[in-house]
């Protein structure tokens, strides 16, 4: 179980992060909204919802990037709202910039119990989606990507 301090020491490197990686999605999404702390997704405006992940890895160093399922949940259920909507996952790595569009092609993910590498430990009551990294591309790639609806 993670600390109080733990915590809230994560919070702050990812708002940190956050911060620094904006400019750049704005320049690929427009301008974003920060939405708060605890909401689904760190970015959005009225086409695109954008979560992002700081990873202290460079690409490739395992099979597949992650996160948790419940962002994925949301995503289904905020798509079924309204089709017209785009959601990625970008996560900025030791050597760049990675995106994967949520779908629900499941040959692109699987589904494992949430592991926390830092601290050394397996949930089984929390799911992590693990992203193929096949399926994942540079950000630069995602202009062809990315519709301006």
């Amino acid at each position: 179980m993670r600390t109080k301090k733990q915590k809230t020491n994560d919070i702050k490197y990812g708002k940190k992060h956050e911060h620094i990686v904006k400019p750049v999605l704005e320049e690929l999404f427009g301008s974003l909204n920060m939405n708060d702390t605890f909401n689904n997704f760190d970015f959005s405006n009225n086409k695109f919802f954008v979560e992002h992940k700081k990873r202290n890895i460079p690409f490739g160093k395992y099979d597949s990037l992650i996160f948790d399922k419940v962002k994925y949940d949301k995503y289904l259920e905020l798509k079924k709202q309204n089709k017209r909507l785009q959601f990625f996952i970008v996560w900025s790595c030791s050597d760049g910039i990675y995106m994967w569009e949520f779908n629900e092609n499941e040959d692109e993910y699987y589904i494992r119990n949430k592991y926390d590498v830092d601290r050394g430990c397996w949930d089984n009551t929390k799911k992590q989606l693990c992203i193929k990294n096949k399926y994942i591309s540079p950000l630069d790639d995602f202009e062809r990507v990315v519709i301006k609806k």
